[in-house]
């Protein structure tokens, strides 16, 4: 477990001054035990020789000892809580910083409800450990290992005895481990399925309902709500049996310390005073053990918890150079680059060249490969093969600072933060002024709505964006990348969501973009990018035609196909009928 915690948390060492003040706490804690014992020595003196004075210094020290504990344990609980939350504030962060720079081939493997819990459930039960299991089950092993040198100078039998006890209960608590250990993992697997799919059934809500699948007619949901129940009444089971043994186990080894006691008392072979030592005290040696056994299953199951965070901080995130180098001029270069999701091969020697302050275009088939290619120059992900250069260097060589810097990316799904709309464009530039943010938002054409709302820049949005049509979350999108100012521009399918009104002021706001911008885009629609300096036309992860519109047109293949394709769609009407091509409708 320390291993786990030192790997989530980072350098423990600060934690041992702490440490060392709660052995204190511990011993303070104890100390009046010792002294109770030597109360009832005295009290147990024949009556002309009991001594008064004795008798109210044993209890003066005895309050001095509590007073003093009750600072120190102030100390202790206080001490122990702000580091407890520094730790887990420091591995939180720590935790985000790593997932930031984790390839997306990392998410791409693994539901949103893991990720999530990764970082709720999962943290909070290492927070846990450090502001609460970690204090309070040294004090079971401390308290004890105290209680047991003090009972050992009184009777060693005795001592042996309770000893003997504990170790005989050791197995239970080694099996309730290895049982948690089973089906814990077990049962952190079905809550993170049953987070997704509460995440999956909160999202498609509308689908749902349009289809009828709220409720129990979403299967996915049912059932893995039914599997998380079986598999928490099956930790709870399992790992409750082994515990009680434990626990039924010390509990008789305090019986079996009194039996065993008394016939010793009966034989004259124990003293009194040594009798009434393990009566009284005895129990407080158990106790704490017991609470321990509760506490150590517990820690298993966090423990599971704390190593699925060191795993992901063991993942290694793409590489930072060695020797960074900053890029020179902003033209792309793809040399040979190839690229696959796992198995699936998605470019296949893809070799082609953007020129610096000119509009490129991606068109082609769903699933060609174009916004791989975009992914791949925002290096969401590293090539497998091959290499891509920006400037003359390649992007490995760059650091992931510099690189973000320089590209802006409008995305085809644009997400918009629980945030108004001013900070939302803002996150293009943190320290933009509200004057840049208007003129950016002006530019991209999305300044009119604004205004329309009623708080206008100021006005909340929901998570994703939700509030907002798709037309209106694009064109922030646009100011964003607009604000941001980075000399290469992506934008994938920017246009997709506008209607033709707006499509034409966007068109306005990108070629006012392109005087000074190294631009690429993704186009479906091929008359958006008919006056790109550059068209590379992408099928089946490869290049099969680059040039200009005219002379695109002009060799046919792929691109004058896709073209025609869409100038026949667009002559279609509807009439009373079926559709047809040419423009009008059978009624």
């Amino acid at each position: 477990m320390l291993g786990a915690m030192r790997v989530i948390a980072g350098d423990l060492r600060h934690l041992y001054g702490l440490t060392l003040l709660n052995v204190l706490h511990l011993m303070l804690t104890g100390a009046p035990a010792g002294i109770l014992f030597l109360v009832v020595l005295e009290l147990l003196s024949p009556r002309d020789q009991v001594r008064v004075a004795r008798l109210i210094g044993l209890f003066a020290a005895m309050a001095a000892i509590m007073l003093l504990n009750l600072f120190v344990a102030v100390r202790v609980h206080v001490r122990g809580y702000i580091s407890a939350y520094a730790l887990a504030t420091e591995a939180r962060l720590r935790l985000g910083d790593h997932l930031r720079r984790l390839s997306l081939g990392f998410f791409k493997k693994r539901d949103p409800g893991d990720i999530s819990a990764l970082l709720l459930q999962d943290m909070a039960k290492v927070e846990s450990i450090f502001g609460h299991f970690f204090l309070d089950a040294m004090a079971c092993l401390v308290l004890p290992a105290m209680m047991c040198a003090f009972f050992l100078a009184s009777d060693w039998r005795l001592t042996l005895l309770m000893v003997g006890a504990v170790a005989v209960a050791v197995p239970g608590l080694l099996l309730a481990g290895r049982v948690i250990d089973r089906f814990g993992r077990r049962h952190i697997v079905s809550r993170n399925r049953t987070a997704s799919r509460l995440l999956e059934y909160l999202q498609g809500i509308k689908v749902l309902k349009a289809f009828c699948l709220t409720g129990r007619n979403f299967r996915r949901l049912d059932e893995s709500m039914r599997r998380l129940r079986d598999d928490s009444i099956r930790l709870e089971a399992a790992a409750g049996a082994p515990v009680m043994l434990y626990v039924i186990i010390l509990e008789l080894g305090f019986v079996g310390l009194l039996v065993v006691g008394a016939n010793r008392l009966a034989a004259g072979s124990l003293a009194i005073p040594v009798f009434v030592l393990f009566l009284v005290i005895g129990y407080k040696f158990f106790e704490p053990l017991i609470n321990f056994g509760v506490f150590l299953s517990e820690m298993r199951y966090m423990n599971i918890a704390a190593g699925r965070i060191a795993a992901v901080l063991d993942t290694p995130p793409l590489a930072e150079p060695a020797v960074p180098l900053q890029p020179g001029p902003m033209d792309i270069v793809f040399d040979r680059v190839r690229f696959g999701y796992g198995q699936r091969k998605v470019l296949e020697g893809v070799s082609f060249r953007v020129p610096e302050k000119a509009m490129t275009a991606l068109v082609g088939p769903s699933g060609s490969g174009k916004t791989t290619i975009t992914s791949l120059i925002a290096r969401f992900w590293d090539v497998d093969a091959g290499s891509i250069a920006i400037g003359g260097v390649d992007l490995r060589n760059i650091p992931l600072e510099t690189l973000n810097a320089s590209i802006s990316v409008v995305f085809q799904e644009v997400y918009l933060f629980r945030d108004t709309i001013l900070h939302n464009i803002r996150i293009g530039k943190r320290n933009a002024s509200r004057e840049e943010v208007i003129r950016a938002a002006r530019t991209a054409r999305c300044h009119d709505f604004i205004e329309r709302l009623e708080k206008g820049y100021d006005t909340m949005v929901g998570e994703g964006g939700g509030t907002l049509s798709g037309g209106e979350k694009q064109r922030l999108s646009i100011a964003r990348a607009l604000l941001k100012d980075a000399p290469i521009v992506i934008l994938d399918e920017a246009t997709a969501s506008l209607d033709p009104e707006n499509e034409l002021l966007i068109q306005q706001a990108i070629a006012a973009m392109v005087r000074c911008k190294t631009l690429l885009v993704i186009a479906h629609r091929l008359t958006t990018i008919a006056r790109a300096d550059q068209i590379l036309v992408v099928d089946k992860g490869r290049i099969v035609q680059s040039g200009v519109h005219e002379t695109l047109l002009a060799s046919g293949g792929l691109y004058a196909t896709l073209w025609n394709e869409q100038q026949r769609a667009r002559g279609w009407k509807f009439r009373g009928g079926t559709a047809r091509a040419g423009g009008e409708v059978a009624a």
